[in-house]
């Protein structure tokens, strides 16, 4: 949810620049250089989540790119209008929310941007359990149209970066219990218990051979 606290603030400072005209040079070069900034890391991040890897947190990435958006909404708000490139780069990301407001004022598409809302509003469900100083078990959801949850397991790296397996296995409800104990210096068992079945599995922490008993 952080990700949507941090998108409605920039849009209502964004908004209430436009309405009362605000008039910021200085404001608005260092923001220019912030969203560029958050662009690079963007990048970055898409990069990186192309080949399993990522900034460390199971919420850095929607944070990075929520303040790239947010940023731009802002420096949209502090903008002349004019006709040049960077106003209608700009535009684009103060325009999609105001879009999606007018499609729920509309019939014709007013069911489209609620699910669309609804669906991004409830954001991925994120939790990690730790397995040691270097690994950790992450069970992710899909949201409000979710009915399974997919584990990955998470390998911290360097300083800033960790390396993801995903899907690891996948089970159709949330779990009620996991317990976990390594069996060997790359290896894990555990025991996970859901509402329809139990899941008794061993899995290799650093290559994709996995036994597993239900």
């Amino acid at each position: 949810m952080i990700t949507i606290y941090i998108l409605a603030i920039c849009f209502l400072l964004a908004l209430s620049f436009k309405i009362k005209k605000t008039n910021m040079p200085e404001a608005r070069l260092l923001l220019w250089y912030t969203h560029l900034l958050f662009a690079c890391l963007s990048a970055l991040c898409g990069l990186l989540l192309l080949n399993n890897w990522g900034f460390r947190g199971s919420n850095t990435e929607g944070v990075i790119f929520s303040l790239y958006a947010g940023t731009g909404m802002m420096l949209y708000g502090l903008s002349k209008p004019d006709t040049s490139a960077r106003y209608a780069y700009l535009l684009c990301f103060f325009g999609f929310p105001v879009l999606l407001l007018v499609a729920l004022l509309l019939p014709p598409s007013r069911y489209i941007a609620l699910v669309f809302i609804l669906g991004f509003l409830f954001t991925d469900e994120v939790t990690r359990h730790k397995i040691d100083s270097r690994f950790s078990l992450e069970a992710q959801s899909t949201g409000l149209f979710s009915y399974f949850y997919d584990y990955n397991i998470v390998e911290s790296k360097l300083l800033l970066f960790e390396r993801k397996k995903p899907d690891v296995f996948r089970t159709y409800s949330q779990f009620r219990n996991v317990h976990m104990s390594k069996t060997g210096k790359d290896s894990v068992h555990i025991q996970l218990e859901c509402s329809r079945t139990t899941i008794d599995t061993t899995i290799a922490l650093r290559n994709s051979r996995q036994s597993s008993r239900k």
